[in-house]
């Protein structure tokens, strides 16, 4: 909600997605009487009908059983159509198109199976089959990219990008390339500094022994803030500068990094992530993609402040603080 605000503001961004209504009922309150557009992807459900038309969002049509819920729930409020053009996910086949009842529509959209691979063949045929659909809508909004698709080439813009990973600066392609700066960093400070002795092991399972004397750091970031228990191990930090390992098994609120004798104080941090150590690096090491490690640090359905809300968030633009505005 702070980063839709913040762009709404200073971005001048005018229309946002989401994946559930409940999402857009938050986001329209933080909003609050900006001018912007809220589209949720899943699209209507009976249940939801009080929600889209309370805040003001708009459905994504993704079926035809949806297009007749909207179209006898709300004939006069608009609505965006997902065209299926071979992610075989949500979305309309373009062949049932013909079928559609009359809507108000004011976009419509695709998705791309293979954009992290912007050599793929498959981009190239879903803008062909896109362009198909659009060209019967002539008067239409079109959007076909995400992050990916909007850094293969212009030709995939159309009237409308929506950014999703890419506005953390995190890369959206397969082999981690794409330029852009990071946006996102985690950090968590140091609790404890000690000297483990040589031949003894560090964490649960004993899957770490000391070979020789070791400083170590123990830091207050574990599997239960959403840091993955698959780093074990396998991960790092930066301390201070340097490249500090993990010593053994991620535990719920606790790790153990490798630390530079004399370089380390409790309360220095240690960052995971950022512009010391790139995300696609600290994903990797866990076997995860930049997307995973984002979406499960803090968790998206924690609330951002209060019980269960384990990691602060801070929010810059252009270095000064952000407002978050309960959000």
């Amino acid at each position: 909600r702070a980063i839709a605000a913040t762009l709404a503001d200073h971005a001048r961004c005018k229309a946002f997605y989401v994946a559930y209504p409940e999402e857009g009922v938050a986001l329209r309150q933080s909003l609050g009487p900006r001018a912007a557009e809220i589209f949720v992807f899943n699209g209507p459900a009976v249940d939801d009908l009080d929600l889209f038309k309370s805040s003001a969002l708009t459905p994504v049509i993704n079926s035809i059983h949806q297009a007749r819920l909207w179209a006898d729930a709300c004939p006069q409020a608009d609505a965006a159509l997902h065209v299926d053009t071979g992610l075989n996910r949500l979305g309309l086949p373009a062949d049932e198109i013909s079928a559609l009842p009359r809507l108000r529509l004011s976009s419509i959209i695709s998705h791309l199976a293979c954009a992290s691979d912007p050599g793929n063949a498959l981009n190239l045929d879903q803008r062909r089959r896109f362009e198909e659909a659009a060209a019967r809508f002539p008067n239409v909004r079109r959007s076909l990219a995400a992050s990916a698709g909007a850094l293969i080439g212009t030709a995939f813009g159309f009237d409308q990008v929506r950014i999703g990973v890419g506005l953390f600066g995190a890369s959206p392609f397969d082999d981690g390339s794409g330029g852009l700066l990071p946006a996102a960093r985690l950090t968590a400070p140091v609790v404890q500094v000690k000297t483990v002795a040589a031949g003894q092991s560090i964490g649960y399972g004993a899957t770490f022994t000391a070979a020789a004397d070791t400083i170590v750091a123990t830091v207050a970031l574990g599997y239960g803030d959403g840091y993955p228990r698959s780093a074990s191990g396998r991960g790092a930090a930066i301390l201070n500068g340097r490249l500090a390992p993990i010593l053994g098994r991620v535990s719920m609120d606790l790790i153990v990094l490798c630390a530079a004798p004399g370089g380390v104080a409790i309360g220095d941090r240690a960052e995971f992530f950022g512009g010391a150590l790139p995300i696609e690096t600290a994903a990797a090491a866990a076997g995860l993609i930049p997307y995973e490690l984002l979406t499960a640090i803090g968790g998206l359905s924690r609330p951002a402040q209060g019980v269960g809300a384990r990691v602060r968030r801070r929010y810059l633009w252009n270095g000064a603080p952000v407002d978050v505005g309960g959000g």
